[in-house]
């Protein structure tokens, strides 16, 4: 996840460059292609910010987010640490999970808070939300009332995240709350109360959790549970002796790197809600990774849960249920464990989702800043390819550091799309306002047939909200038909996404309730067929980050007026097919062991019209350029744009460049800076190419400029010229090993 105390940066400019400021690229991680074109790279004096070029007004369905959290009552401030950030301890205590813990119908919260390394504060503490109708002249319907202490919930410590499932299939669902220190196991009594049982039920583990997840692994009907551990970190002995490491030549707390990493623990249950440590026997302990995310699915198709778990610079793993508690970790066989460049990335956190529709589990995980988020694709027997930049998932996301993510059908137009909660570590980021930075929006992809496209900034004002976010859960919490999203972020108050259009496509959702299978059927997978498409989705709560989402299956159907067939094949083998087909535009919950259907209510779409369309704000004038710059020559504005690379002043860069340029329109190296700023900082790919062909049609000879090149046009998926370009390079520079080994 983090990078403190150095960056390793392979050049990519020529010897001759080198020598008056050459900049080098974090390459070569991952990247994504440009969703949409941008204007040629311009010399002016206006540069735009990090953010992307806002998507087209089209582009977002009509549906719009607003934040809603303090009219919806969640008006809590999160505790995680200082201000400042000393410790690694301090910048992931954020969990969340939406689930029914009354039995009443609506998705109720439950918030997982920190604590801070000097003293315990008064208002810490985790807290659960129970979810009640709003007066009726509210803005919104539905709102929050804590409940922490009547639910028996009450409790401060370092925690981190949480997960949820009904353990004992007594109907009600329970509760694990992973801890830096011992973690937890709430009991759910059916009465609105929980009790402690961590002890009685053989959990508790001591190890720094982050993420966890029930599921079934051994199809017996009782849900097991997978703890993702991190590192074996000490208060009394930190790293580097408490002392400062840096980032970009800041401040910086130190880790994960030179801090042992721990091993995950996996706990089968044995029955009347009692938990059996299986991590050695599974095989799981021969694998100490800084794990962060963790998403169970049957992702070779062979009727068991197999577990994902992303690490932080790491190999992420992927243990392959062989069924009889056997374990086979084939994340690097199958091409799930690395970038498609081979690079173990920094992951935080995963989701698993069909999101090209041809009928199997892809994963999405997040990574790092400076780099991009990686999408798996599955190739349909259990073996993924790297799928991020042929599925258009590119440029705006380097700036950003991911959390959080998850597949949803946002518009319920049938296709998945994409969220991602994003914040950086360092706060001392905020000393460089134009770099990157500390708080930042989070980002929404519309998946336009297996393409994806980032047009937050066109839907709603929810999604130009800037925080260091972390955890997240998906949840149709006013049970109209749309997802909505809750996000829990760093030292800050919550924000609550709600989805206003969403629900005007039709649509189906399914509560499922398991016999044999586990009564949260978790792991159960539907595949509804209506016309033209044909969705699948598998029943899960663990995902994201340190989160846990709503159960209920809602397929997006468009305008489509009926579904042809829903099939649900059950975690216990068990097939069954819904005949004739289901009404729309309501849940409906069915049992495993019951051909009757549940309906609920009829959500009607909406009658009055959408709020007027939104509008986002336009970037920030550009500051003024430094007056230091005046009295500088071209070399020295050169050397001070490296500098500003360095500390991820990309902005800042690219303006100091485009004097150079303006100054010396010749300069060859210049011109590949330029390129390298707005492709690895800004990932601003399409300006990229424009600016370098323009370079090399001024100087051809440059190998440098046409091996850049070559690389965006790979990422922008343009195969057949990043050949020509990366084959020109070298020629022109023969004796350069980087140069063969981008074109082999």
């Amino acid at each position: 996840m983090w990078r403190s105390a150095r960056l390793l940066l392979p050049g990519i400019c020529t010897a001759a460059a080198l020598s008056v400021g050459c900049l080098s690229s974090p390459e070569d991680r991952t990247d994504t292609t440009t969703t949409s074109p941008s204007p040629p790279a311009s010399l002016s004096p206006s540069v735009p910010t990090l953010s992307a070029p806002p998507s087209s007004p089209e582009s977002h369905s009509g549906v719009r987010f607003t934040d809603v959290h303090a009219a919806a009552g969640l008006r809590f401030r999160n505790v995680s640490g200082s201000p400042e950030q000393r410790y690694i301890l301090e910048s992931i205590s954020a969990g969340i999970a939406s689930f029914d813990y009354d039995g009443d119908g609506y998705q109720d919260l439950f918030v997982v808070d920190g604590n801070r390394v000097e003293a315990t504060p008064a208002d810490a503490g985790n807290r659960l939300y129970r979810n009640e109708p709003a007066a009726d002249n509210a803005p919104i319907t539905r709102i929050f009332r804590e409940v922490t202490a009547a639910a028996g919930l009450s409790h401060s410590g370092w925690g981190m995240g949480c997960a949820v499932g009904d353990v004992d299939n007594d109907g009600d669902p329970d509760l694990y709350v992973t801890y830096w220190g011992p973690d937890l196991y709430y009991r759910n009594d059916g009465d609105g109360t929980f009790v402690e049982s961590s002890a009685a039920a053989g959990l508790g583990s001591r190890d720094w959790g982050t993420s966890a997840a029930f599921g079934d692994l051994d199809g017996d009907g009782l849900l097991d549970l997978y703890v993702v551990n991190y590192l074996e970190f000490d208060l009394e002995t930190p790293p580097a002796g408490g002392n400062w490491c840096t980032y970009k030549g800041l401040n910086s707390f130190c880790g994960p790197e030179g801090i042992p990493a721990q091993a995950d623990r996996l706990y089968r249950n044995s029955g009347e809600g009692h938990f059996v440590d299986v991590t050695a026997a599974a095989g799981v302990d021969r694998f100490a990774y800084p794990g962060l995310g963790v998403a169970l699915g049957d992702f070779d198709d062979d009727g068991d849960l197999d577990v994902y778990v992303a690490d932080d610079s790491e190999p992420n793993l992927l243990f392959r249920n062989d069924g009889d508690w056997r374990f086979t970790e084939t994340g690097t066989l199958v091409g799930a464990a690395y970038s498609e460049n081979g690079r173990a990335q920094a992951g935080m956190g995963v989701d698993a989702g069909d999101f090209d529709n041809d009928g199997d589990l892809d994963l999405y995980v997040t990574n790092f800043t400076d780099d991009v988020n990686t999408l798996y694709q599955n190739q349909g027997d259990g073996w993924f390819v790297d799928g991020t930049y042929a599925a258009g998932m590119g440029s705006v996301v380097r700036p950003y550091l991911g959390w959080a993510a998850g597949f949803f059908d946002y518009d319920n137009d049938g296709w998945l799309d994409l969220f991602v909660a994003n914040g950086h570590v360092y706060p001392q980021l905020e000393e460089h306002p134009a770099g990157l930075r500390y708080a930042q929006r989070n980002l929404l992809y519309r998946n336009h047939s297996g393409r994806f496209e980032e047009i937050g900034r066109n839907a709603g004002p929810g999604w130009l909200v800037e925080k260091v976010s972390r955890a997240a859960a998906l949840s149709d919490y006013d049970n109209d038909g749309d997802i909505d999203l809750a996000v829990v972020n760093l030292n800050d108050v919550p924000t609550l996404l709600h989805n206003d259009g969403g629900n005007r496509n039709n649509w189906l959702g399914l509560k499922l309730i398991g016999s044999d299978s586990n009564r949260d059927a978790i792991g159960a997978r539907v595949t509804v067929r209506a016309g033209d498409i044909v969705q699948v989705r598998q029943v899960q709560r663990g995902r994201g980050f340190q989160g846990q989402c709503d159960p209920r299956l809602v397929f997006g159907l468009g305008d489509r007026q009926r579904v042809d067939a829903v099939e649900i094949l059950w975690p216990s083998g068990r097939q069954q097919l819904m005949d004739p087909p289901p009404p729309l535009r309501r849940y409906l919950e069915i049992r495993e062991d019951r051909h009757e259907v549940v309906a609920g209510p009829v959500v009607a779409p909406r009658n009055s019209p959408l709020p007027d369309r939104f509008s986002p704000p336009p970037d920030p004038t550009p500051s003024p350029r430094p007056a230091s710059w005046q009295g500088m020559s071209a070399a020295e504005l050169r050397k001070t744009s490296a500098d500003y690379y360095r500390q991820g002043r990309y902005a800042e860069a690219r303006k100091a460049l485009a004097d150079v340029l303006a100054r010396a329109p010749d300069d060859m190296s210049s011109y590949v800076n330029l390129g390298l700023v707005l492709y690895s900082g800004l990932g601003r790919y399409d300006e990229a190419a424009s600016l370098l062909e323009g370079a090399v049609r001024r100087d051809s000879a440059v190998a440098s400029a046409h091996h850049l090149l070559g690389k965006v046009y790979l990422r922008q998926h343009r195969v057949g010229e990043a050949i020509g370009a990366l084959e020109r390079a070298t020629r022109l520079g023969p004796s350069s090993w980087h140069y063969e080994n981008w074109l082999g």
